[in-house]
């Protein structure tokens, strides 16, 4: 019901002559209803509808005609006029705040109109304001990714070079957060299966240069908030660069499948691969330490889930995602 007051009130309205016609029509509409049908009530009564309706459709002008007719012509105001009889003192009164009453519906309204169109335009103003600082986000973050992807390349150190890569790779995540949140339409809000996807394609472009590795994401379309997207990217990107790392030495391929699924306690993002998995003397660099920084923020948990041939890492969620379809997960791969 909001909503269709505020869609009615919002719209453009027609001509007052239209507006006019119409309220004619309702008020004599009325009037041949009380002929047929006496009613109990005082007959001004059922005349305040038709100002209402007036009013919301067609302004207070329309408002205020339907209100001045229907008083003139609703106890016959006019047939005693036109004979010289005065109304009753009680009649009067009755006029008076009929007209009144009604007088104050068609303003009121008006007021709520004027309102409601400020509001809106307000809120459309802010979107569009969002929208393009997301948008200039989003470019300045590219800008940086590509200055810092130059600098890598320049570097003969691989030390050096493997840090500038990872750092491009956590600033193409939070662009890719802020493109996906321009598009949505909703503010603050993520739809992360996309966004994986999204991720998953440029991380294979940027990390596995001639080998022949495989990129898959399976993930169910859900919508989160942007912070909380912005995190299971991070962790995302921090996993499957550390399979692109250690999974596949000497020029090996193989496939690396990043997975998102809602559980009855939230949702579980898990990365695996089919490569030679981790070595077992490995101490936890930074980008392990990050996830499970990121883990334990969102009030989660990292596990490492032991499988015959190549690493899994799963991580568990407590977050509930803010729409989540009745769909099948989808399936991509690069």
């Amino acid at each position: 019901m909001e909503n269709l007051i505020v869609r009615v009130l919002s719209r453009k309205r027609p001509p007052a002559a239209v507006g006019y016609v119409v309220a004619l029509g309702l008020v004599l509409a009325v009037l041949l209803f009380e002929y047929m049908y006496r009613p109990a009530l005082h007959r001004y009564l059922p005349f305040l509808p038709v100002v209402f309706v007036s009013a919301l459709f067609f302004g207070r002008p329309a408002g205020l005609f339907a209100t001045f007719l229907s008083a003139a012509l609703g106890d016959d105001v006019i047939s005693l006029l036109r004979d010289g009889v005065a109304p009753q003192p009680t009649e009067t009164l009755f006029i008076v705040l009929y007209v009144s009453v009604g007088c104050a519906t068609a303003w009121l309204i008006e007021a709520l109109r004027s309102a409601v169109c400020k509001l809106l335009d307000a809120e459309e103003e802010t979107s569009l304001l969002l929208d393009e600082l997301a948008h200039r986000t989003r470019n300045d973050l590219m800008m940086i990714s590509s200055v810092l992807n130059l600098q890598a390349m320049r570097q003969s150190d691989p030390h050096a070079r493997e840090a500038l890569e990872s750092a491009v790779a956590r600033v193409r995540v939070i662009a890719e957060a802020q493109e996906r949140l321009r598009k949505s339409g909703k503010q603050g809000e993520v739809e992360v299966a996309a966004y994986l996807r999204a991720l998953g394609h440029g991380l294979a472009e940027l990390l596995r240069d001639v080998r022949p590795i495989r990129v898959r994401v399976l993930a169910t379309p859900m919508s989160v908030d942007a912070p909380v997207a912005v995190s299971i990217g991070l962790i995302a990107n921090e996993l499957v660069t550390n399979a692109f790392k250690y999974a596949f030495p000497d020029g090996q391929g193989g496939t690396v499948q990043i997975t998102l699924q809602p559980s009855s306690d939230g949702v579980v993002l898990s990365v695996e691969d089919d490569g030679v998995g981790i070595p077992p003397t490995k101490k936890d660099g930074l980008g392990t330490r990050l996830v499970q920084l990121l883990a334990s923020h969102l009030g989660g948990h990292v596990e490492r889930v032991h499988q015959p041939r190549g690493h899994c890492v799963r991580v568990l969620l407590p977050i509930k995602p803010i729409q989540s379809p009745p769909a099948a997960a989808e399936v991509d791969s690069v």
